[in-house]
């Protein structure tokens, strides 16, 4: 099982770091000619804070960084919540300007999720509730992955949605489904299965 978190989270921050490698080639050399100041600030600064977001946990899920060095752990979490908050801020306004209005509401409510679950992993933190604390990180995170996950759907367009014929509503259908699957596996594993195999009579534990 160790073998396989430890794949796990290499495989996840080998795709963040493809992600965000072409993130950042395609904002220095897209055509800026149409956007203002104010557009250009909001999607640099998103991918520049998405950085930690998809890098960082693969450090902050080890226990043994927990353990061993608890101040380091910390200090990197503040620096994921903050780079979190800043980021769904700046997903909320491009989700509301996107130049695609069908994609608009799949991004400005997913980006308000982020912001939410951001938000609440600070609130937990701060009054020591480590357990939903962490869940709320985990889905954050989700949310997060979720931007990496539309660009993988992307480059399978033709075998996964080769059946819908409209281009716009293909691309509303990868978005949707980008936001939701992620989210519903955290949930999956965090909430809806320990309450399956939870013995009759035995009491929830106290997480959120």
């Amino acid at each position: 099982m160790a073998h396989l978190k430890t794949l796990l989270l290499g495989l996840l921050f080998l795709i963040g770091a493809w992600y965000l490698v072409g993130e950042l080639i395609f904002a220095a050399s897209r055509d800026r000619g149409e956007l203002d100041a104010v557009d250009i600030t909001f999607r640099f600064s998103h991918v520049l804070f998405t950085l930690p977001l998809l890098l960082l946990p693969i450090v902050q899920f080890s226990q043994g960084l927990r353990s061993r060095r608890p101040a380091v752990h910390r200090g990197l979490g503040r620096l994921y919540l903050i780079s979190a908050i800043l980021a769904s801020i700046g997903a909320l306004y491009l989700g509301l300007t996107f130049e695609e209005t069908g994609r608009r509401p799949p991004l400005v409510v997913f980006a308000a999720l982020w912001l939410l679950f951001s938000l609440a992993a600070w609130i937990c933190a701060r009054r020591r509730s480590y357990a939903a604390h962490a869940n709320f990180v985990l889905r954050s995170y989700g949310v997060a992955l979720a931007f990496v996950l539309v660009r993988v759907l992307n480059g399978f367009e033709s075998q996964l949605f080769g059946f819908i014929e409209s281009d716009e509503v293909r691309n509303v259908t990868r978005e949707w489904l980008a936001f939701v699957v992620p989210l519903v596996v955290i949930e999956l594993g965090i909430s809806w299965l320990p309450a399956l195999r939870r013995r009759k009579g035995a009491s929830a534990p106290a997480t959120s």
